[in-house]
């Protein structure tokens, strides 16, 4: 399998994605039964629930330190004590220390909502998505024509976060936000190996999305999408609501998971580099509050 690129924006250089127990999405995605048993059973709720019982119960500890070591987790970040921990998943929505992921504060930057891998894409040029190979229009993600119609010409961010990323995300702006809006679907992996095998998958997984009315970019249609083995998404709110820049908006319990956002024409002005790296596929390493765009 061809290990994903990524971009480090700190060190400037290319890097490769650590992955974890891909030898298990390699037979659900590539081999024949793994992909029947992929469409037939793994991607219901049920098996979903079953791996999720696992990870909260006490006999997942033992995964935290193989976890840590395979992605050289900084636990200096962590706000409670390793051991505080009673399941795996109490460690996957860990808390971090305040000040260790600053916000930029500066109204027309445009922050990410995530520590995750991201990819930019221009809707004027772009009718569909790639994202890792396979495809998806805004009708069939947003289940909604007048969205889909609204924000054709403008510009989405993918942010895809990898099972050692920080699971909190955050809001972009002040502002006040519309009732979630939840959209079934089936419950898939965002792995690199699941998105290249599978057409269409952000489209099939079960989301949610917010409307944002922000102070400075305008409104934005922020969407979490869940994944294989989790697909459980805890929000803060979800009526209506203010909220602040930096603020927390939920987490995702564990697995690898992604947030889109989506601005209308003429609202934000992407970093050139992550423009850059997204022309060639490449996601950007970036980090919860850093910035990745500015007020246009």
């Amino acid at each position: 399998m061809k290990v994903p690129q990524l971009y480090n924006r700190q060190t400037k250089a290319i890097e490769y994605e650590n992955t974890y127990k891909v030898n298990g999405l390699a037979f659900l995605y590539k081999n024949t039964l793994g992909r029947a048993l992929t469409k037939s059973l793994l991607n219901k709720k049920m098996v979903s629930k079953a791996y999720a019982r696992h990870v909260n119960s006490p006999k997942s500890l033992g995964q935290i330190p193989k976890f840590i070591e395979h992605y050289h987790i900084n636990v200096d970040e962590i706000k409670e004590p390793i051991q505080s921990f009673k399941c795996f998943n109490e460690f996957f929505i860990r808390e971090l220390k305040e000040g260790v992921r600053p916000v930029d504060e500066t109204p027309e930057h445009l922050i990410s909502p995530a520590d995750s891998r991201l990819m930019i894409f221009d809707l004027a040029q772009n009718s569909s998505i790639p994202v890792k190979g396979y495809w998806y229009n805004l009708e069939a993600l947003l289940k909604d024509q007048a969205l889909a119609d609204a924000y054709k010409d403008g510009w989405c961010f993918v942010y895809r976060l990898a099972p050692n990323d920080y699971h909190r995300y955050g809001y972009i702006d002040n502002g006040t936000q519309d009732p979630v809006v939840k959209i079934k679907g089936v419950l898939h992996s965002v792995h690199p190996l699941a998105l290249a095998e599978t057409r269409a998958l952000i489209a099939k997984n079960y989301r949610e999305l917010t409307v944002l009315h922000t102070e400075n970019f305008g409104d934005v249609l922020h969407i979490e999408v869940g994944a294989l083995l989790v697909g459980k998404i805890v929000q803060r709110n979800y009526d209506s609501g203010s909220f602040l820049r930096g603020e927390e908006k939920g987490y995702f319990e564990y697995g690898g998971s992604t947030v889109v956002q989506i601005f209308k024409k003429g609202t934000i002005k992407p970093d050139a580099d992550i423009i850059e790296y997204s022309a060639k596929r490449i996601e950007t390493l970036v980090k919860i509050g850093e910035k990745v765009g500015v007020k246009a």
